[in-house]
């Protein structure tokens, strides 16, 4: 992850609490540090993201109390 990115996460958990009183399952899109806005669903916020602000980085996470864990396997080599 950038450190621009970082950052941007960094306020997604810092503001986590009250994210999930008001937008518990929405995709909220942060940059540059500032919370931009909160959408229905990833592709709606990456519509809005690349228009706003064409196709540089840019921050979307789902709002949620749990992070889900991802588990990938490349497999075994002999």
């Amino acid at each position: 992850m950038s450190i621009l990115l970082e950052k941007d996460y960094t306020v997604y958990l810092e503001h986590l609490d009250e994210f999930l009183q008001h937008h518990r399952g929405d995709f909220v899109l942060i940059k540059n540090r500032k919370v931009v806005d909160f959408f229905p669903s990833y592709e709606k916020a990456l519509k809005y993201g690349l228009k706003r602000f064409g196709n540089v980085p840019f921050f979307i996470k789902v709002v949620q109390q749990e992070e889900e864990v991802h588990f990938f396997h490349q497999g075994i080599r002999s």
